[in-house]
């Protein structure tokens, strides 16, 4: 198994304005424009990552697919794209099998909660059914990263609550975060203008920003050290 230091968490709440991270020189801000370019003679070596997860990985733009289905992550490559739209964790749980074994003991990406706490979960369940997907994916002998739950104009608190839950469960277990809540979320663990469509999800601009993200951390957490993010204070 391969071992990955936790990432700070990097979403900050805060009573007004919007969550902010500071990323270091350097950082990816913005999906690159596409260009013409060489092609190496030998590509380096690459881990497969796959996705166990609800709709928020699922949409034709979604933070997933411009970024790891796209092969825009370097070190990675595509393993199971295990998305279930609408899904709770334990239904999300059907997925297990097949996201670790295309990971072959590299990488599954577990984002889930959303639907958990909409159908009236309260935070401590959905993050204990949460804990359990990780259990299993470790179980079945590859690395969970665990991705933090995207804001809800519906339960935004309550996805605040949870995503603190997590955030310390992971650390405290070895398990490193991706956050794709912390450019899309207002204070009060909503959406912000211009992000979602629905309240639910991400729309294009909320997807790319997400993205954006994803393409500054995930090469770091691969590679088994953070190096893209600055330390939160």
């Amino acid at each position: 198994m391969i071992l990955v230091v936790a990432a700070v968490v990097s979403f900050v709440l805060m009573t007004g304005g919007a969550p902010q991270r500071v990323l270091v020189e350097g950082a990816v801000r913005h999906l690159p424009a596409p260009e013409q370019t060489a092609v190496p003679e030998t590509a380096g070596p690459t881990v497969p990552v796959s996705v166990l997860s609800d709709s928020h990985a699922y949409f034709a733009e979604s933070w997933w697919r411009q970024t790891v289905v796209a092969n825009a992550v370097e070190g990675a490559s595509e393993g199971a794209f295990a998305s279930q739209p609408g899904a709770v964790a334990d239904t999300i749980a059907s997925g297990l099998d097949e996201a670790s074994a295309a990971a072959q003991n590299g990488y599954v990406l577990v984002q889930a909660g959303t639907n958990d706490l909409l159908a009236g979960s309260s935070p401590a369940r959905a993050a204990s059914d949460i804990q359990s997907l990780w259990e299993g994916v470790r179980d079945r002998g590859s690395t969970p990263i665990a991705v933090l739950v995207p804001p809800s104009s519906e339960v935004g608190a309550e996805v605040i609550e949870l995503n603190l839950l997590l955030a310390g469960a992971a650390r405290a277990d070895g398990i490193a975060i991706l956050d794709v809540y912390t450019p899309v979320a207002d204070a009060g663990g909503r959406w912000q203008a211009g992000t979602s469509d629905d309240g639910k999800h991400a729309n294009l601009e909320g997807a790319t920003r997400q993205a954006n993200e994803v393409l500054a951390q995930l090469p770091g957490i691969l590679a088994g050290h953070l190096g893209q993010l600055s330390p939160v204070p």
